[in-house]
């Protein structure tokens, strides 16, 4: 089950929310994964994202302290993280071809003491379609 990409930034945090999004969408009243809009909450004013595609579902990584799950729909198959109020899009990742479904597991945790900054893993990974 190999890596197939990753992309990594830091994103500001205003209101302990920031999100993964499509690239097609713009803020508005999305707020559910099936529409393409994945909202994260943070402790920490900046944080480091890493989101990550994968060709089938990652093993869960054991040093993790939250972790959850969920679908989310891509129509345009490119994602980003966006910072609320300011839009600001960063972190671009091509995860496939158009109007593709994809299972998502969000892992956060903070580093050790030098460095106690809130990291967020998003891995996805094809979702099957159903039998």
């Amino acid at each position: 089950m190999p890596l197939v990409a990753r992309s990594d930034c830091e994103v500001s945090v205003y209101d302990g929310t920031f999100f993964v999004v499509d690239v097609s969408l713009s803020p508005g009243p999305c707020e559910s994964p099936e529409s393409g809009w994945l909202t994260l909450s943070a402790e920490d004013d900046l944080v480091s994202l890493s989101l990550e595609v994968w060709d089938e579902e990652p093993e869960c990584l054991r040093e993790v302290w939250t972790a959850t799950s969920c679908v989310l729909r891509v129509p345009t198959g490119e994602i980003c993280a966006m910072e609320l109020y300011t839009d600001v899009q960063d972190g671009f990742l091509r995860l496939g071809g158009p109007g593709r479904s994809w299972n998502v597991r969000v892992d956060t945790w903070a580093d050790d003491e030098a460095d106690p900054r809130e990291r967020f893993l998003v891995r996805l990974w094809p979702r099957e379609a159903p039998a």
